[in-house]
Formats: structure tokens, sequence, C-alpha cells
């Protein structure tokens, strides 16, 4: 039995794990949300390639998910200096746009990483991600 004001040491190893899991969280969201927007990309760029052709389609992904402001890529120059630009800082060899013209298939797929430093730790992941959108032509 314990005497009143007394903490459960368990309770400090939910804290601590609900803490960690926050922290975690925090740091890998934007990651899987960012990737959710670039699906929508590859959707939007199935209906253009329908309409417009191949190479509209694959600017169009390019400028639209390079000029993204609220998404940042760590790049490094010619220099071997490091720094974070805006976008997804994807190259047209990111960009597949494969159709089957016997299906009646497109299938777009946008590959990327993404590294995630988690702030205080200095620590870095490398995220592998793929958005892709299977449509249709007529």
């Amino acid at each position: 039995m314990r005497n009143n004001g007394e903490t459960n040491p368990g309770t400090y190893v939910v804290v601590a794990l609900l803490a960690a899991a926050g922290f975690y969280v925090y740091h890998v969201a934007p990651v899987y949300w960012d990737n959710m927007e670039a699906k929508e990309a590859a959707s939007e760029a199935v209906s253009v390639y329908v309409l417009s052709g191949e190479e509209v389609a694959r600017n169009g992904l390019l400028y639209r998910l390079n000029n993204n402001q609220s998404v940042s890529h760590f790049e490094v120059d010619e220099e071997g200096v490091e720094s974070i630009k805006p976008g997804y800082g994807l190259e047209p060899e990111n960009i597949t746009i494969d159709v089957d013209e016997k299906t009646k298939k497109i299938v777009v797929r946008i590959e990327y990483n993404r590294i995630i430093e988690f702030s205080p730790l200095k620590k870095r992941k490398n995220f592998h991600l793929v958005a892709e959108k299977i449509g249709t032509i007529r």
C-alpha cells in the first residue's frame, strides 16, 4: 500500500514511453503526409498524361513537387557543403510513366528518398518512399 502523494514507478516508464513515441511521430509524420501529396500529384499526372502527353505530365510533376515550399530536403553541392533546400529535390529519373496499350493502363511512379534529422539528437534516418497511381486511358 502506498502513502498519499507517492507515485508508482511504472507511471514514469509509461510517461517516458509516451514522450519518446511523441518525439518520433513529431519528426516522422510529415514524411508520410508529404508522401500523400506526392500520391495526389501522381494521380493528377495520370489525367494530364491522358490530355497532354508524357512530357507535360512529367514536367508538371517535377514543377509541382520541386517548388513545394512546405517540404524541404538535404542537398550537397559540388564543394561538399550540405544545405536544406525547399521542395522534394526530384530529378526526371525519379519519375517513371509506364503505359500498356494492350490493357489501356498507365502507371505513374515517383521514387524518392527523404532524410529526417531528429533535431536535438543530430541523428538522421533515410526513408525510401514510393508514390504510385494506376489509371486507365481510353
